[in-house]
């Protein structure tokens, strides 16, 4: 099962910038090691929609790589944050290990 939520700011945010988003994740391969990289959130819809599922949350659409969809991840929230003014997105429970 793949359970997402957004945060009231972060729809906020979203909304304004059109209600897509894409959660992309950085598949690398390795011999040695298997590195957990926590996936990266965009604004608008990805050029490859073939690798995503399609979501919607709250009126948002979601694509969601279908790497990370195949997981059954659950409780994974998005956000809104800010640094020095600039706001982006971040994805909050991923587990790394």
């Amino acid at each position: 099962m793949f359970y997402l939520k957004i945060t009231k700011a972060a729809k906020v945010y979203i909304l304004k910038k059109g209600g897509n988003i894409y959660i992309k994740y950085h598949d690398i391969q390795n011999c040695c090691i298997e590195p957990n990289l926590t996936p990266e959130i965009f604004i608008g819809i990805p050029k490859n929609q073939e690798k995503y599922y399609i979501v919607g949350v709250d009126r948002i659409n979601v694509y969601v790589d279908k790497i990370i969809y195949e997981r059954e991840l659950e409780n994974l929230t998005i956000e809104l944050k800010s640094i020095l003014g600039i706001k982006y997105l971040a994805i909050n429970g991923w587990k790394v290990i």
